[in-house]
């Protein structure tokens, strides 16, 4: 029968390998995406949450029912708090839909894919629509999923620093 010190020294190390696995895919594989070259959207590659930004990030899809009165909201997030890094990301691969999407709304800011759902994990989005405001530490201040309020997310990146 293993004795209580060899327990604990294997938790000890199963512990320790679960937390070098984390450390191992950190920001780096979650640091940029490509944005799509379509309305507002620039193409090219773009931070997901650069250090000493307020970041606002919009986890969305083209069948998400909410996510078109979204676009409205979020359109007036960009007209009054323009230093805020705004970046909407959808898992589909589709670009030809995304782009569709995005002229018919109106984006006005950056559009990312993310098919292979690194950043979504990396944030544990679960839901569509989800916000998350990031303070310019990169900490979590606000998540919401479900169709938000203009003076909502505008509460949240004032509580950002914003």
């Amino acid at each position: 029968m293993p004795s209580r010190r060899r327990f604990l020294a294997g938790g000890l190390a199963a512990a320790a390998t679960g937390i070098a696995g984390c450390i191992g895919t950190s920001a780096d594989e979650t640091s940029a995406l490509d944005t799509l070259a379509v309305a507002g959207s620039p193409g090219g590659s773009v931070r997901v949450a650069p250090v000493d930004d307020v970041v606002l990030l919009d986890f969305w899809a083209t069948w998400c029912a909410p996510c078109e009165p979204q676009m409205t909201e979020l359109r007036r997030i960009e007209r009054e708090y323009p230093a805020v890094h705004m970046l909407s990301i959808t898992n589909e691969a589709d670009e030809a839909a995304v782009e569709r999407f995005w002229r018919d709304n109106e984006g006005t800011w950056p559009v990312a894919t993310d098919p292979d759902l690194r950043v979504s994990e990396r944030y544990d989005v679960t839901r569509i629509p989800t916000l998350i405001a990031l303070d310019t530490e990169n900490a979590e201040v606000w998540r919401h999923s479900g169709l938000a309020a203009a003076d909502t997310i505008a509460d949240a990146l004032d509580d950002a620093g914003a």
